[in-house]
């Protein structure tokens, strides 16, 4: 008897899941939402359902193939709870997404068109080999008649006439199918390649979450599905416009994103962001440091070794030659960028977030005065361009196909007031730049990126835009402009002795011209020789125009011995009406010494 009850509960089992199975309601949802990381993208598909009260289960297909499998989680409205959501691959017969359906018709039907011009080329090849052996014959029956005497001109010109012109047609008929057929081919390798594109990466299986759920009612409910994908990135790029009247610059942010997730992003509320996307739950925990005391080496030779001999860490820091200053700036950012990669992995990446925290600190135990100065930099820099978090909501609603190549979308365009300016640096170059500072007034933060500037619709150039936060000062140049030159002039130096010292005075000329029809502001900047060596005295500046009274000028760069003129340039003036500049300065140091270049 328990024998025969044993296959019964088999198939009552058996029954019971495959009606289960038969049962769950099978939808794609459509996807509404994107957050585009840099790597990663956050996809939601919203799914408006009606299900029953009690227990469902729902399928959703058609999910990517650069899916992070692990990241599926979803949520409900109302008093809907999703009990749980699991992700599963079942292999396909066919590739069930629509527009693989339409390439794949269009290369059916390409293929079948190939096929009837080859058919037809063919066949026109045939038709020739028939009407050869005429040809043969009506040459062979002139030839033969010609040599009895007996040869007829009409018919034997009627023959090959109508021979000629069968052979032209085909001749003329196999060159338009030889081209159809080569344009026939050129138009399926196209179809191919876009087929081959779409399901690039795409394996022969259908990818599916299933979600079971308990509702209390049988009301409506949505559903959000979320879940990552990869092979999905953004970059900043931007456009500066300076207007005709040079009063303002309007700056276009764009993103240029790479979306290769393996599904189409149609009408989405599109997010860009910088955050780090993480599905680390705990923190990792950090281990002790133990160190030692080693032999007596300098610094130089043991940079990192605290690290190397109590840790055993897996990358001791670079061995440098011995020297009283060791500049580590360089090995600490590479440390930061790889603590910043390994962060996001939580307490996964425990033993590696512990192993460059030891080689941070290794640093920080090896490093002089002057080192610790360029770290502390370096940290500033590397927090100010890789720790700012940033969130662009786009506006409206926009689509992005999954393809190979790269798609641009605009961010934001801000139209910045700006005081223009020409910048003349004649000790580096003869060429005088417009340059424009503005204020970033508008509420978005600008990240670095690549520009490209424009004065009115005239194409001037490359650049990079720095970080600009929201308040902050920033400076774009807009390219030479040739009606304004510099010429500087070494006029003069005159050596004298005094007291056993030898003091040198130097004498220079700038010359400005201005071929424009208006008045221009221009900075004009230089520099003289600056010393920290309390042997050697610079000074007795003497300069025929007032020096820059800005104040971040005179407590940054007058110290170190830059030299900044603020000037107007009064229209028209060229040659001996142009305006100059000269100034003098001495330097004053033992007869027995010479100088030289710090660097």
């Amino acid at each position: 008897m328990k024998k025969a009850i044993a296959p019964i509960i088999v198939f009552l089992l058996v029954t019971t899941c495959q009606l289960t199975f038969a049962n769950a309601a099978a939808t794609t949802g459509a996807i509404s939402e994107v957050t585009v990381y840099r790597g990663q993208a956050l996809v939601t598909r919203s799914l408006d359902l009606e299900v029953p009260s009690g227990s469902s289960e729902i399928v959703v297909t058609g999910l990517p193939h650069q899916i992070v499998s692990e990241s599926l989680y979803a949520q409900a409205s109302g008093d809907a709870m999703v009990l749980s959501v699991r992700y599963r691959e079942q292999a396909v017969q066919e590739d069930t997404r629509e527009e693989v359906k339409q390439l794949d018709a269009k290369i059916e039907d390409m293929n079948r068109q190939i096929k009837h011009t080859q058919k037809n080329l063919e066949h026109g090849g045939n038709l020739r080999g028939r009407y050869e052996p005429f040809w043969n014959l009506s040459t062979t029956t002139a030839n033969h008649d010609f040599d009895r005497a007996l040869l007829q001109y009409e018919p034997i010109e009627k023959l090959t006439g109508y021979l000629e012109g069968k052979m032209t047609q085909l001749h003329e008929n196999a060159l338009n199918l030889e081209d159809q057929l080569e344009d026939l081919q050129k138009e399926l390798n196209l179809l191919q390649r876009q087929r081959e594109e779409l399901a690039a990466g795409r394996s022969r299986t259908e990818r599916e979450a299933v979600l079971n759920l308990h509702k209390a009612d049988d009301a409506k409910i949505t559903l959000q599905l979320s879940y990552l994908v990869n092979d999905a990135n953004w970059l900043p790029q931007y456009n500066l416009r300076a207007d005709a009247e040079q009063t303002k610059v309007q700056v276009e942010y764009n993103a240029i994103i790479h979306q290769a997730s393996g599904e189409n992003w149609d009408g989405v509320t599109l997010r860009l962001s910088t955050a780090e996307p993480s599905m680390a739950a705990f923190a990792p925990a950090l281990d002790p440091m133990k160190v030692l005391l080693g032999a007596g080496v300098s610094r130089g030779d043991r940079s990192g070794q605290v690290a190397e001999d109590s840790m055993q860490v897996a990358q001791p820091m670079v061995n440098a030659p011995s020297s009283s200053f060791l500049d580590l700036s360089g090995e600490f950012k590479n440390i930061q960028q790889n603590r910043r990669v390994a962060a996001g992995k939580g307490k996964i990446a425990q033993q590696e977030l512990n192993q460059l925290a030891t080689l941070n600190q290794a640093i920080e135990l090896q490093v002089d005065d002057k080192a610790l100065g360029l770290i502390q930099k370096q940290a500033q820099e590397f927090a100010r361009k890789e720790g700012v978090s940033v969130s662009y909501q786009l506006t409206g609603k926009l689509s992005l196909p999954s393809r190979s190549d790269q798609q641009l979308v605009t961010i934001a365009r801000i139209d910045a007031g700006a005081a223009f300016c020409f910048v003349a640096t004649p000790l580096l170059t003869d060429y005088v730049y417009l340059q424009a500072e503005m204020v970033n007034d508008s509420d978005t933060i600008l990240l670095p990126g690549p520009a490209s500037l424009y004065r009115g619709s005239d194409f001037v150039g490359k650049g990079e835009m720095p970080l600009v936060t929201m308040g902050e000062k920033f400076t774009a140049g807009f390219g030479v402009d040739s009606q304004i030159q510099v010429t500087r002039e070494f006029k003069d130096k005159k050596i004298e002795t005094l007291w056993g010292n030898r003091v040198d005075t130097y004498h220079y000329r700038i010359a400005l011209q201005n071929y424009k029809k208006t008045p221009v502001p221009l900075r004009l900047l230089e520099r003289l020789p600056y010393t920290e060596d309390e042997s050697l005295a610079i000074s007795d500046l003497e300069s025929s125009v007032p020096l820059s009274n800005n104040a971040e000028y005179a407590a940054h760069l007058k110290p170190k011995g830059i030299l900044r003129w603020d000037l107007t340039l009064a229209p028209d003036t060229t040659g001996e009406k142009a305006t100059l500049v000269t100034y003098s300065y001495t330097m004053k140091y033992d007869n027995d010494m010479h100088v030289i270049s710090a660097r």
